[in-house]
């Protein structure tokens, strides 16, 4: 009887949190209500309830993020003008700027051929072919959605793993068709066409599918099956774990970045904020390092000492030859490199270009303002965002044939007139994630409220009462408490509740903002352990070939090593790129007993 009411309520379990939820933190804002402290209990309230509903999914996640609009007016914090405000940012331009110059890639498939490429650089051998996996899978993660990466990467390593089968199989006496075909996930005949097909997120426009037919199944012994499993399950881990590391290289990775960069400029207006330069500076060096001891880890735990010796019997010889060649052949399909395919990597390169030298900090000219292409504008006008939709416009009006005008036209072709641009509003809208500007929006709306209500203050003046720990110490906590519960939530929540708290404390510590919201807001890029974390991790285990538990396994060690690196490079390349050893005076102490401080951190704090 119990059981079967367990079940019950566990059906209904997200209509439970919709209800529960509200009513039983209600009394909190009630209580309060007419004392000074009711705006920061009603914004610890607000707090509350869209931490459970991000959680739980009760609803869309997007939909949850548009919560501050109603409840923030509602309960008094904030009016509503101000925080719509929130929703459509510089950062946010940023943001869907970059998905635009995203979809013009994917569009003309150029991270398909980059991505083979690399792989035929890398080789077939296990350990090395995990390697190429995670090593394209950060690339791309770095300038598109980890979502979409995973989605085109993993499919490819599901190949591999097939070729991989076949081979072994061919030895027992049996035989299997594979073969590599792009198609159109949203075509519903695709799925009648094949006997079996590995599945694929429908947010990608087209993937690389396998199609495998089998003739006859092979009998393999439980040691070799074992170890076959242990192969799939790191191959495929690796690339979900790799697009989620990728992420923090780059300002537009991945949203907890442009939450930090956001806000920096909110909290600390007289501040230098952050820009793509700075940024990549400290964050791509902590990816490389993250990335290397990921690939060692999971090497080391699904491939045993294959990683210093030569590798398993049936990975060399002949079958190293065939998976060559399956992606060799791939890679032919795609013919030479296309017009449209140039045009799309030279936008690329040139928005890259344009926001490493927009502002170059490190060299100061006669005049006082900082080098960079910028100082033929007026100061502080063009921003990141600005670059980033000044390439996306481009890309709607640049052809992606050669132009048949006059002296433009090759010699052989007849016809005239214009031709399609890079990219049109239907290939964008169907590859724009639409849900993940709300979710970035309401993460920033909220983090508005927790300053604007005060609670961000109170939390700071509580959290200060640590005075005595180490500053190591106080940054590896919040880190560790970030990543935590980014396994449980979205990756921008975190840092949109964490950070004004953050930047309040540091003033209360005098201790460097970039200290604390940098590391943090990198942290919560380390979600390897639960499905539900990221949307990679969900593609990944809805292959069906991994359990929680195989997930669980390696992501603490994951957190452990990305964590250390963290702290590593905080206190060495934090220090070069953003000064952390060093109170700022764009910043105030508000320490018991000081003013305005403008001084070295005491060194035994951070060490």
């Amino acid at each position: 009887m119990a059981y079967r009411v367990l079940r019950e309520l566990w059906a209904f379990r997200t209509s439970l949190v919709f209800w529960l939820v509200p009513l039983v933190f209600c009394p909190l804002p009630i209580y309060y209500a007419w004392t000074d402290f009711y705006t920061e209990a009603a914004c610890g309230y607000v707090v509350i309830i869209m931490a459970f509903y991000w959680s739980c999914e009760v609803v869309p996640i997007g939909v949850t993020s548009l919560l501050p609009v109603v409840l923030l007016p509602a309960l008094g914090i904030q009016s509503a003008r101000d925080v719509c405000s929130n929703y459509m940012t510089d950062v946010t331009m940023l943001f869907i700027g970059g998905l635009m110059l995203a979809a013009a890639v994917q569009r003309w498939n150029l991270h398909k051929r980059f991505a083979l490429r690399a792989l035929m650089l890398f080789g077939t051998e296990p350990k090395w072919l995990m390697l190429g996996f995670m090593s394209v899978s950060a690339f791309l993660s770095m300038w598109i959605s980890n979502t979409a990466t995973t989605a085109m990467m993993a499919p490819v390593a599901s190949a591999m793993l097939d070729e991989m089968r076949q081979e072994e199989e061919d030895e027992n006496g049996t035989s299997n068709d594979l073969e590599l075909q792009e198609v159109k996930t949203d075509d519903p005949s695709a799925a009648k066409e094949r006997r079996r097909t590995t599945p694929i997120d429908d947010t990608a426009a087209s993937s690389v599918e396998v199609i495998v037919e089998n003739k006859e199944p092979a009998v393999v012994d439980e040691k070799t099956r074992r170890r076959r499993d242990r192969r799939d399950k790191g191959l495929l881990l690796c690339v979900c774990q790799a697009a989620n590391i990728g992420g923090i290289a780059s300002l537009t990775g991945t949203s907890p970045n442009l939450v930090c960069a956001r806000e920096m400029d909110a909290q600390f207006p007289d501040g230098p904020g952050i820009d793509f330069a700075t940024w990549f500076f400290f964050g791509f060096p902590t990816m490389v390092l993250c990335l290397v001891l990921a690939w060692l880890c999971l090497s080391f735990m699904y491939f045993g000492c294959s990683l210093c010796t030569g590798g398993c019997s049936c990975c060399q010889g002949r079958g190293r030859s065939r998976r060559q060649d399956a992606i060799t052949k791939a890679y032919a399909e795609l013919g030479p490199m296309t017009f449209a395919e140039g045009a799309s990597l030279f936008h690329f390169v040139l928005m890259v270009l344009l926001w490493f030298f927009r502002d170059l900090r490190f060299i100061s000219l006669d005049s006082g303002r900082a080098a960079g292409w910028t100082y033929f504008f007026v100061p502080g006008y063009f921003t990141d965002g600005a670059v980033c939709i000044t390439v996306a416009f481009a890309l709607f009006f640049f052809p992606s044939e050669r132009p048949r005008f006059i002296c433009c036209r090759p010699s052989d072709d007849e016809r005239t007139g214009p031709v399609p641009a890079l990219l049109d509003w239907r290939s964008f809208s169907d590859r724009m994630p639409w849900f993940v500007p709300f979710i970035f929006g309401g993460g920033i709306a909220l983090a508005g409220g927790v300053t604007a209500s005060g609670l961000a203050t109170w939390l700071g003046d509580q959290f200060s009462k640590v005075d005595g720990l180490p500053d190591w110490v106080l940054l590896l906590v919040m880190c560790a408490a970030v990543a935590a519960f980014t396994e449980f939530a979205t990756n921008s929540s975190g840092p949109s509740i964490l950070l004004p708290i953050l930047a309040r404390m540091a003033e209360r510590l005098c201790i460097n903002p970039y200290y604390l919201m940098v590391p943090a807001s990198i942290s919560a890029s380390f979600s390897f352990m639960l499905p539900v974390a990221t949307m990679p991790n969900a593609i990944i285990y809805s292959y069906g070939k991994l359990t929680v538990l195989d997930m669980m396994k390696s992501g603490i060690w994951l957190n452990v090593l990305c964590l250390l690196v963290l702290m590593l490079t905080t206190h060495t390349l934090g220090i070069a790129v953003y000064g952390v050893d060093t109170f700022p005076s764009w910043a105030t102490c508000l320490r018991d007993g000081a003013t305005s401080i403008n001084t070295t951190m005491v060194t035994t704090q951070m060490t």
